[in-house]
């Protein structure tokens, strides 16, 4: 009998024990280690924001000089002065790149592959050309 409640007060030591190192040392690790993932996030939320409020700054600047409004009723509105005329320019559909494979596309399709490799670098022969 003597053994038995000597095992249960050795568990239930135990178990106290355990229970009090979980509540003093593990758990506040885990917020704490939480919190700081937490202070990282909302330290990229606010540098965005910050970022954000940095540039309406510049428009409301910008907006607030007699250049920013004329540009911006322009832009937005498209208003033109007196004696103005405004014209409306269509984007450039996109050309086909596919050529058939006989002799003279060929040669097309050699010059094309030729400037392509060339747009990058400005010594290349046809650096003229690409601008």
């Amino acid at each position: 009998m003597h053994l038995v409640r000597r095992i249960l007060m050795g568990a239930g030591v135990t178990v106290f024990v355990t229970a009090l190192l979980a509540t003093l040392f593990v758990l506040p690790l885990r917020d704490y280690f939480h919190q700081n993932e937490a202070m990282a996030q909302k330290k990229t939320q606010f540098e965005a924001l910050a970022d954000a409020n940095e540039q309406l700054q510049i428009d409301i600047n910008r907006l607030n000089t007699t250049d920013g409004v004329v540009a911006a009723a322009r832009s937005e509105l498209g208003y033109v002065f007196p004696g103005e005329q405004r014209i409306q320019l269509l984007a450039m559909p996109a050309l086909p790149t596919t050529l058939p494979t006989t002799w003279p596309y060929t040669l097309v399709t050699d010059i094309l592959r030729v400037r392509a490799a060339n747009l990058g670098s400005a010594s290349g022969g046809l650096a003229p050309l690409s601008k």
